[in-house]
């Protein structure tokens, strides 16, 4: 792969994701950023199980953990600890 069109790529998905404000703290005007928002899309009615969360998004522990948490202290979902301990992730 040549990493000079792979900069290229990423510069040009830089300048697009700041022009739409994508990067805000307030995407489209919510009080969530664009990965909150697609969390919370991501989770759905039904919920989801952590795990499969992670996975689906490509997202690390950490990261996930801290949208997770600031989902819940907003009051939009639940987390509950589940029997594989990776928990599971509802509407609130």
């Amino acid at each position: 792969m040549d990493l000079a069109m792979v900069g290229q790529v990423r510069r040009f998905n830089r300048m697009v994701t700041q022009r739409v404000g994508a990067l805000n703290e307030r995407f489209l005007a919510r009080d969530r950023s664009l990965g909150e928002s697609r969390v919370l899309w991501e989770i759905g009615a039904k919920g989801r199980d952590v795990r499969s969360l992670r996975a689906q998004l490509g997202l690390d522990s950490g990261y996930l953990s801290r949208l997770l948490r600031s989902l819940e202290e907003s009051g939009l979902i639940t987390v509950e600890a589940t029997k594989s301990t990776k928990g599971f992730a509802s509407r609130g």
